[in-house]
């Protein structure tokens, strides 16, 4: 019997694609350009500066893109203060520069240097403008292009994130050079960057990869939480270790996700309504609005954004006679309120919360088939994210300065089968189950200050402080619910870690620049476990405290406009803990077991990079070359009754190549690719872990790669027609650090196309992903207690047509 999408999935894509073939039929044979458009009108608050540092700042305030040829802008730029149109404030920045400006779109001004000086800065009457422009970036502390910032970073703005229907993490991964997150689930997946992974559980060492929203953490030992990515402005990727800037958890890099700020003059809002049918599940879900609301104009507003999501199951399992058992929710809000406190200064109250709902898991067994197991207990997975969060920034001739205290809850809790062990609890052999909660509770205070940028020394100093505690409740007991516990373990960590850092600067020449910095962090942290089984209690209280430098090296070279080279130097450091789980009798600290005590882990990246710009702004492009070593891998595993415990399994390496590009073929038709070679391994083994002598990093792939096209073209009657799509490659790799086929996963392809029509009002998008239905194995586990024991297959989510519609008012 054909399944629901076979029947009606084939019906609406023959019907949208007709629609839109006809449509685009009928469009005119030149696109429009923004020129004849009214110009918007944005609140501006930038000081006097040099020409090119103010059209960098008032891309930022003004949420646009910008490109060209920044450097050829002479002088200084005069104080821009209040409500201006997007053409005045370009016209009174560039005055007497000796550059002009172009804007292909609303949303991109490409900057251009005039033939005669004396020409007011206007828009160029030529040839209609091609160029790509950049999303400003604050990853470095400062506002800056990616294109111009000598590091490894991606950007992906808010548009492209709305045009391409992505609203998590994972949806990103096929489209950024070396991203990797897990595919347990959601609330439930691990992020790596450039093949550096630490392993593909998650347990007490701190994040590989660390998340901010805005200019505050949210993670610290734990998976991502999953945020939507609903109302976000852009999200930006720096890899490679960032201890100088962000401090331990960073040793693969950072992704924040800046959100969009109240816009103290207008009101907005907007409401988007989305269907889907997944093949051989059900029917999806979401719904999600915004609303913007001045409340003093020009000095207070309120912004917030609330949404839910349903996605139903396509896991089958008979034994318990279940059919799509996975089935999820996703429901949260977001509120920020911001006030102008005087010229110059503002302060932000954020609030965000979420909470995600699991029926149960999304793996299957690969002796029954990709979608189907044969597990006795269901393993439902919730996730509860509350965070708040005030900032204060200000700015002026004298610098920038920015400061935040935060609130983080976050709050997960996972059951599993664990009947395949039961025995080993003393336990008929009958099912059971393996209950963890854990809940991380912390503030954190941060400050920093940038002196201005022009100057030919410049850089910045911060300070940070941290203070909170990890609080873990696990038990494995027999069902029904409610038996007594045959194992339960109550564990405290209390955690307190201050910082202070800088980077400084110094411009040797107009093309040549060193950076150099440095961090000192203490790290404080006490552990109190109490283990209880029927023979007995078994407590441990431990404290231990870190102390150390985290050092960066960087010099760059602009060779000629457009073509930026730089090396780098950079360290990244974890503290180190206590392992306290496991049976009453378990040996710690002898071969083949746990050690009570893991230690810090520190990596070294040595990187050479290179950025271009060419065709008048149509081609950008970066590459680097990379060499990672690692001193006393952490690596979160599990013993064979199912114990979690954290080891050091010895040193490793990595070295690569990654690539990024991005080429305007013409006015209707854009490319992106992007790629990572790498070759992970271990070098120097840790005789007590049981690692083999080809063991590599797991969970990353040698090699991955995407591809990408975003056609777009305005129509005769109104709307814009635009058609995207992407294919993604993961190469295989494995699940565990030893090179074992039971454990393989990736090789796949992933697939993913879009179609829109969009007016200044609405957006009618259709999305098809997997439409070849792959059943690849993306993931090798899914529970703990069958890694020895059986073969985990984790397929993508089946082939799934959405629709959306997004109204703006």
């Amino acid at each position: 019997m054909r399944s629901r999408i076979d029947r009606g999935g084939g019906f609406w894509i023959a019907a949208l694609g007709a629609s839109l073939a006809s449509l685009a039929g009928s469009a005119e044979a030149a696109p429009r350009l923004f020129a004849g458009r009214q110009s918007p009108v944005v609140r501006l608050q930038i000081p006097a500066k040099p020409v090119h540092a103010a059209l960098i700042d008032f891309a930022l305030q003004a949420e646009l893109s910008l490109g060209g040829d920044l450097d050829a802008c002479r002088g200084q730029a005069p104080a821009l203060t209040g409500r201006l149109s997007v053409s005045a404030a370009l016209d009174r920045l560039l005055a007497g520069s000796g550059c002009g400006y172009r804007q292909p779109d609303p949303h991109t001004v490409i900057i251009q240097r005039l033939s005669a000086p004396s020409r007011p800065a206007k828009p160029a009457p030529a040839a209609a403008p091609l160029g790509l422009g950049e999303v400003v970036i604050t990853a470095q502390r400062y506002p800056n292009l990616p294109g111009r910032t000598p590091y490894a970073i991606s950007v992906v703005s808010g548009g492209a994130l709305a045009r391409e229907a992505a609203t998590s993490l994972y949806d990103l991964a096929g489209q950024v050079a070396g991203m990797t997150v897990t595919n347990l689930g959601p609330g439930r997946d691990k992020v790596l960057l450039r093949g550096l992974s630490d392993g593909a559980f998650t347990g007490q060492t701190q994040s590989m990869v660390a998340l901010y929203l805005d200019d505050v953490p949210i993670t610290y030992s734990a998976p991502d939480p999953d945020l939507r990515l609903a109302d976000i402005e852009r999200v930006e990727i720096m890899r490679g270790p960032q201890g100088t800037l962000y401090g331990g958890g960073s040793l693969g890099g950072v992704i924040r996700i800046a959100t969009r700020k109240p816009d103290l003059d207008r009101y907005q809002a907007s409401v988007l309504a989305g269907v889907s049918w997944t093949q051989g599940g059900g029917r999806g879900d979401e719904l999600e609005a915004m609303a913007n609301l001045p409340i003093l104009h020009g000095r207070a507003a309120l912004r917030t954004v609330v949404y839910r999501e349903t996605q139903d199951g396509y896991i089958a399992n008979p034994a318990l006679g279940l059919r799509r058992v996975n089935g999820s929710t996703r429901d949260g809000m977001r509120a920020s309120l911001r006030a102008a406190l005087a010229p110059g200064w503002a302060v932000t109250l954020g609030l965000t919360h979420q909470s995600i709902n699991n029926q149960d898991t999304q793996y299957g067994l690969r002796r029954l088939g990709p979608k189907v197991r044969d597990s006795l207990v269901r393993e439902p997975h919730d996730n509860e994210f509350d965070h708040v969060s005030l900032t204060l920034t200000g700015e002026g001739r004298w610098g920038r300065v920015t400061g935040s205290v935060s609130q983080l809850s976050h709050h997960f809790d996972s059951r599993y089968d664990a009947t395949s062990v039961s025995t080993l609890y003393g336990l008929a052999n009958a099912p059971a189950a393996f209950d963890e909660e854990k809940g991380i509770d912390l503030t954190v205070a941060e400050v920093t200050y940038a002196t201005p940028g022009e100057r030919r020394l410049h850089g910045l100093v911060g300070a940070f402080a941290s203070t909170g505690s990890i609080e873990l409740n696990a038990s494995l007991h027999a069902l029904p619910a409610g038996s007594p516990a045959a194992y339960a373990e109550r564990r405290r960590d209390a955690i307190r870690e201050t910082a202070l850092y800088g980077e400084v600067t110094f411009d040797a020449t107009p093309r040549l620049s060193a950076t150099a910095g440095l961090r000192w962090f203490d790290f404080r942290f006490d552990t109190n476990s109490t283990i209880t089984q029927l023979a007995g209690q078994r407590r441990m209280s431990q404290s231990a405290d870190a102390t150390g430098f985290s050092p960066k090296v960087l010099v760059s070279y602009d060779a000629r406009p457009g073509l930026l080279v730089y090396a780098q130097a950079a360290e990244g450091y974890r503290p180190g803990g206590f392992n306290t789980a496991g049976r009453i009798g378990q040996v710690f600290d002898a071969p083949l077991t746990p050690p009570r005590r893991y230690k810090p882990d520190e990596l070294w990246n040595y990187e050479l990079g290179v950025k271009l710009r060419a065709f008048d702004d149509r081609l950008q492009g970066r590459a680097a070359v990379f060499y990672a070593a690692w001193e006393s891998v952490q690596s979160d595993q599990y013993l064979a009754d199912g114990a979690a415990y954290t080891a050091n399994i010895g040193n490793g390496d990595n070295r690569g190549v990654e690539a990024e590009a991005a080429f305007r073929l013409n006015a209707r038709l854009d490319l992106r690719a992007a790629a990572l070679l790498n070759d992970p391994e271990v070098t120097k083994l840790n005789l007590a872990f049981s690692t083999r002598k080809d063991a590599s990093l797991p969970g990353v792939a040698r090699a991955s790669a995407s591809l990408g096209f975003d056609y777009h073209r305005d129509l005769e009657r109104g709307p814009t027609l635009r058609l995207q799509g992407q294919a993604t490659y993961v190469g295989g790799s494995y699940l565990t650090f030893e090179a074992d086929t039971a454990h393989e996963m990736g090789e796949y392809l992933g697939l993913r196309g879009v179609a829109s029509l969009t007016t200044p009002g609405w957006t009618l998008a259709a999305t098809l992903d997997n439409p070849l239905n792959s059943r690849a194995n993306s993931f090798a586990f899914g529970n703990p207690f069958l890694i020895t024991r059986d073969q985990i297959v984790t397929p993508p989510r089946p082939r799934t047509l959405a629709l959306r519609l997004t109204a703006r008012f």
